[in-house]
Parts: C-alpha cells; structure tokens; sequence
C-alpha cells in the first residue's frame, strides 16, 4: 500500500472509529426492503433516527432483471442497524439475504484499484475490512409460518391430497426453518490475502462479527423456527403484539369494561398462546376467556359450534349465552379468508337471547351484541379482491370493529378508508424493542 493511499485509509478508519464510539448513546440506522419503507420511515422517525430522509440502500436492477443493489459504507460502519426484512415479496428474498451478509462484514477496495476496474484488491489485500456494531433483523410478517414441521402426505384418487394417512409416502419441507436457517448463516470471511486494516477496533484475527438478532413479530409456531438456528452465532428474539393491542383496546374509551366483555380465542392452540396476556392487561374472569376446538385435515377447517373456557381447575365448561349490551373480542394471529373469524362471530350472536330469554333476529343480534375482532398479521391472500370481500363482511356484520396491523402492507393498504377498520402501527410496537 502507498504511502498515500496508506493515510487516507487510516483517515477514514479514524472517522469510523469516532461513529462507533458514539452508537450506543445514538439512535440506530433503519434499513428497509422496497415493501416495508414506509414503516421504516415511521419507525426512524420516532426513534430520532437521521436516516429517516436517506436511503441507505438502493435496490436496483440490472436491465435482465438481476439484482445489482449498493448501499451506503458510511452509514452502516460501526452503527446498530435495524433491517426491516420483507418475507411477502419473495422477488427480492435473495438481494435481502445478500445484504444482511453484507452488513457483517464488507471488503474496502483501495482508491488506487479503480484503474484496474477493482479486480486486485482482493487477491493483494489492499482494502480495509468493514461491518455494522450490531443488526438487528426485523420480521414483520414471516410468510412461511404455516410450514413449520414436516407432514406426510398421500394423493387421493381424485387428485387432492391428503395429511391424515399415518403411512403417507411423501413429505412436505418445513419452510419455516430453511429460511430461519438462511437468515442464520454466517457471513463470508474476507477474499483474497485479507484486508490490511479494519475500520474499527474490533480483531481481523481471529475475525469478529457482529451480533446478529432475529426479531419477529407475532410469530404462529415458535419453537421450531428457534429449533432451525440452534447452534448459529444468532440469537432469537419472539415478541408477541397481542399484549400491546390488549393494552390499547384496554385503554379506549369505549372500552366495556372488565364485567361486560369476553375475549375469544378462534383454537385452542390460540386461547393457551394468550390467556396469560389476557389475564394481565385485562385481567378478566377465567370464564370471560373463551375458545372454540377446531380441527384441520390439509386445508379444511371444521369449527366446533360451542364455546369453551377453563376452570382454574383445569377442567374445560361451556358459555351458552350472551346477554344484550356485552361486548366480544375476538383474536387470532393471522388470517387468509376471515372465514373463521366471521364464523366465530355468527356463533357468538346465535347465542344471544333477549331480557325474556327469547332468541333474537339476525338484525338484532348486529347491534345487541358489538364485536370486536383483532389479529395481528392480515394476509388476506396477498389479494386486493379478498380485502375487499372483508370489507363487505364487515359491513353485512353491523355493530363490529376490526384490528389489524401494518405488518402487510400491500393488504392493509386497501383499508385505509374503511371505517369498521383500523390499522395499528408496527413502528409503535417497535420503538421499544430495537433502541
């Protein structure tokens, strides 16, 4: 390395070192994929972030389409980088994993290689070695929640396939955990002879890099995606946003109130993953928390038509009836139709009788008995028309509310003027989680 290109390098090492030391007291960079910028822009902002104008990244493409994406150097050395990652978009799955391999850890090339086009840095070590304090990966929605174990399957005559038959000869692959193990892997180590400087204090021998934290929001099977990095360098952080919304709804002026309101749980499955929340925001009676059993084979969902809760014995009763004036709230994790949502609120009104204990009508029942339905991850099909045949359920429904967040965009988007409707935002939800 020339005497020259020797002093700029530690001239730029030395501005790198400062913006590591100073991180920590400083909020971190937000980088966001194509289908998340808004909530990145949200989320800098509350959090005081300078990146919230800058864009650190630009995702661009070659004419055949390939990915050709840059990011900015200088942003992302020595600071804690939160990296909102989109799983909905899978066009620009790859450019994501290629970046967050980045962030740990980039080459430098020295100026003096530009002549060369950048081709004999690598094999003679002259570049200085650069990487981000810390990441933090922020998933919103993880699209291949559902594929979280391996099935067995068998074709049926009729074409159709089956996961009930004990011997089934073919298997699914659990896509959650491969691309849990993806988003895990460890980043390249240096090309070529290896940099001759790093731009921070951090060793080059044995290399260092930085801690990575995978961040989900409201994720449907935990333990396998946390099983799926289990022996990787990166740590695994599940938050839930059901006590957040609780806390919220909890605090609404229309809020009815401990006496008046029941909060059900579309599966049991769903009603054992909440009840704690529940009993601590809310701090309902046991027989105010309610569940229906449901049963799947493949993609067919049968809902039982009664309603559940548990003794503090542990053993399960039922709730026969509602009364006019008490108020529902329905939650679930995520949903692709409503179909099981609208069926839990069908269910809740047949069960509504008036003072003398007679039955009410169907356009009674709408206004007697509000509902509320809240679910953290509106799927919707990923489809423009399914939010809309939500919309007009919604409608047909009368006297009901519907909660969802912003952690999919391209579908809430289309309930922004939807009064019934209201979007939370997963910015807020965040800002005490990512400092």
């Amino acid at each position: 390395m020339g005497q020259q290109q020797a002093t700029l390098c530690r001239s730029e090492c030395a501005a790198a070192d400062v913006s590591t030391e100073l991180l920590e007291s400083g909020p971190p960079l937000i980088i966001a994929a194509p289908g998340l910028e808004k909530m990145g822009k949200d989320l800098a902002k509350k959090l005081g972030s300078a990146s919230q104008d800058i864009a650190a990244v630009d995702w661009d493409s070659f004419p055949s389409g390939d990915p050709n994406i840059r990011f900015r150097w200088q942003d992302v050395q020595g600071q804690h980088v939160v990296f909102l990652f989109d799983t909905v978009d899978r066009s620009k799955l790859f450019e994501q994993l290629a970046l967050l391999q980045q962030l740990q850890g980039f080459p430098l090339p020295d100026s003096d290689d530009s002549p060369r086009k950048w081709k004999t840095y690598a094999q003679e070590g002259r570049y200085t070695w650069g990487r981000a304090h810390r990441i933090t990966v922020v998933l919103p929605w993880y699209r291949p929640c559902q594929m979280e174990r391996t099935s067995r399957w068998e074709a049926l005559e009729d074409g159709a396939w089956t996961n009930g038959a004990p011997e089934g000869r073919w298997l699914d692959i659990p896509f959650a955990q491969s691309l849990a193990a993806l988003l895990a892997a460890p980043a390249p180590n240096p090309p070529g002879k290896g940099p001759a400087l790093a731009f921070d204090s951090r060793p080059l021998e044995p290399l260092w890099r930085p801690p990575v934290t995978l961040f989900f929001v409201e994720l449907h099977e935990e333990a396998p995606v946390r099983s799926a990095v289990a022996g990787s360098t990166v740590a695994i952080r599940m938050e839930r946003f059901v006590p957040f919304f609780l806390s919220k709804f909890g605090d609404q002026k229309s809020y009815p109130g401990r006496a008046q309101l029941f909060v059900l749980f579309p599966d049991h499955g769903a009603y054992l993953r909440y009840f704690a929340s529940v009993k601590e925001v809310l701090r309902l009676e046991d027989d105010h928390i309610l569940y229906i059993n449901k049963t799947r084979v493949g993609d067919k969902i049968k809902q039982e038509q009664k309603l559940y809760y548990q003794k503090p014995s542990g053993e399960a009763d039922q709730r026969s009836h509602f009364k006019r004036g008490q108020h529902v709230l329905i939650i679930d994790d995520f949903t692709n139709s409503g179909s099981t949502l609208f069926g839990a609120v069908s269910l809740v009104r047949s069960l509504l009788t008036s003072e003398s204990g007679q039955a009410l009508t169907a356009e009674e029942q709408k206004e007697a008995l509000p509902v509320s339905i809240f679910v953290s991850h509106l799927v919707a099909g990923y489809q423009e028309s399914t939010v809309a045949k939500i919309r007009q359920k919604l409608h047909d429904l009368g006297s009901c509310r519907f909660y969802t967040t912003d952690s999919i965009p391209s579908t809430t988007q289309h309930l922004a003027d939807e009064p019934q409707a209201e979007v939370l935002s997963t910015a807020d939800f965040l800002i005490d989680h990512v400092r």
